[in-house]
């Protein structure tokens, strides 16, 4: 898929039909993963991804912080948001994509900053 969309926050209230994915925000905090055989406990990031559209079909939903994939991908049952969880701390000036397959590449027009993390 070579067209990435940078999608813009949608007034709920317009009753539109469009089936692509939306971005309209998302947050990120630091949490601490829990110890097991393997590893030792670890911080790491838990991001929501707040929108529309987000489905879950034949097709692979991914989503990235710039080159960081988001681990642990969960859609919400409603399709407005999917949660994840970062094992790597993001670069500044990237963005967040979530990638439908090869049907839909959406990206958030906010760049991601270290301050947007909620630290513990």
């Amino acid at each position: 898929m070579n067209k990435i969309r940078i999608t813009h926050p949608i007034d709920p209230k317009l009753n539109h039909n469009c089936d692509g994915i939306h971005i309209s925000d998302y947050t990120m905090e630091e949490v601490i993963l829990p110890s097991n055989k393997k590893e030792k406990s670890r911080k790491a990031i838990s991001i929501v991804i707040k929108g529309r559209n987000f489905k879950a079909v034949a097709q692979p939903l991914l989503a990235f912080v710039g080159k960081i994939p988001v681990s642990f991908l969960r859609i919400a049952p409603d399709e407005c948001s999917v949660e994840g969880v970062l094992l790597q701390e993001p670069k500044e000036e990237t963005f967040v994509d979530v990638i439908l397959g090869d049907q839909d590449h959406a990206r958030h027009p906010v760049v991601f900053k270290k301050t947007m993390i909620k630290r513990i």
